[in-house]
C-alpha cells in the first residue's frame, strides 16, 4: 500500500512539473531574412497563434525595416498589396499592425516578440526605400491553436495611450522593453539621444512646433533607435533593444504629427 501511494505521489509530482514546464515554454522563433530587395519568412507552414519571437536578420547588414500585421476580416492579400502600392495610409486601415523591427546600417539582427492572432493571414512587409511600389510583401498564416508560450520578462514597460507615453522613465541600455498601444491611433516610438548642452524645455518646444532644424541641433538622430515600430491599437511588443549609449533620450512619435500634439517623453537609458 505504501509503495502504491509513493508511486502515485511521484507520478503526480511529475505531472505537475510537466505542466509547469509547458506553462513556461518560451515563444517559438521565426527568422525573417531581409535585404534591400528581398524578404523571406522562415515559416514552412501555418504557425500556431500566440506569443512568437521574430528574429529579423539583415544578410547584407544594410539598414532595414520590416512590418508585420494581420489582415482584417474580409481583406484579401491582393487588395492589401494593391492598396500598399498606391496608398500606404489606406493599407494601414486594412491590417492590424502587430509588430515589426528596424535595423540600422551595420546591424546584423534584432528580435521582437509579438502575439499572433488565431486563424489569420499575416503579411510581412519589407519597407526598404521610399517607393511603396518596391516594397516586397510576404504572407503567412496562423492556426486556431495556441502555442502556449509565455511572455518574456520585461526590464521596463511603456504604454502608448492616445497621444501620450506612459510608464517607465528609465530604460535598460541592453534589455527587453514591453510596449503596448492602448490608444485609438497607430503609434511608434523613436528614441533620440539629447546632445550634451540640449535643454529639455527647448527640445519640447521644438517638437511641439515641429522645428526640424532646431531638433537636429539638439538631438543626435544619427544615433537614434526605433524602439517600437508602428503598431495599431492593442498591439503588445517585447522589443530586445540595445541603445547606442547611456544618457538622456527623448522618445517621440512622429506619425501624422503626433509630436506636435505632445506625444513625446524624456527618458534616461542606464
Amino acid at each position: 500500500m505504501r509503495v502504491a501511494v509513493s508511486i502515485a505521489v511521484v507520478a503526480g509530482l511529475c505531472l505537475v512539473a510537466a505542466g509547469v514546464g509547458a506553462a513556461q515554454a518560451p515563444p517559438p522563433t521565426v527568422t525573417v531574412t531581409v535585404t534591400e530587395s528581398s524578404l523571406t519568412v522562415g515559416a514552412s507552414g501555418p504557425l500556431a497563434s500566440g506569443l512568437t519571437r521574430f528574429d529579423v536578420v539583415s544578410s547584407d547588414e544594410q539598414a532595414a525595416e520590416v512590418a508585420i500585421g494581420a489582415l482584417r476580416p474580409g481583406v484579401t492579400l491582393d487588395a492589401f498589396t494593391a492598396a500598399l502600392r498606391s496608398n500606404p495610409d489606406e493599407a494601414i486601415e486594412m491590417a492590424h499592425l502587430d509588430g515589426g523591427a528596424s535595423l540600422a546600417e551595420g546591424q546584423a539582427s534584432r528580435a521582437v516578440t509579438l502575439n499572433l492572432r488565431p486563424s489569420s493571414t499575416y503579411v510581412a512587409i519589407n519597407l526598404a526605400g521610399d517607393n511603396p511600389a518596391d516594397w516586397e510583401v510576404v504572407s503567412f498564416t496562423t492556426t486556431d491553436q495556441a502555442n502556449g508560450a509565455t511572455a518574456p520578462q520585461a526590464d521596463a514597460r511603456v504604454n502608448m495611450f492616445d497621444l501620450r507615453f506612459r510608464g517607465a522613465k528609465r530604460l535598460p541600455r541592453n534589455g527587453v522593453v514591453r510596449f503596448e498601444n492602448k490608444g485609438w491611433a497607430p503609434h511608434f516610438a523613436l528614441a533620440a539621444p539629447l546632445r550634451r548642452n540640449a535643454k529639455q524645455r527647448a527640445v519640447a518646444r521644438a517638437l511641439l512646433r515641429n522645428r526640424q532644424q532646431q531638433l537636429e541641433q539638439m538631438l543626435d538622430f544619427s544615433r537614434s533607435l526605433e524602439a517600437q515600430s508602428l503598431v495599431t491599437r492593442d498591439a503588445v511588443n517585447y522589443n530586445e533593444l540595445r541603445f547606442p549609449k547611456r544618457g538622456r533620450y527623448v522618445m517621440v512619435c512622429f506619425f501624422e504629427g503626433h509630436n506636435t500634439q505632445g506625444m513625446f517623453r524624456f527618458v534616461r537609458v542606464r
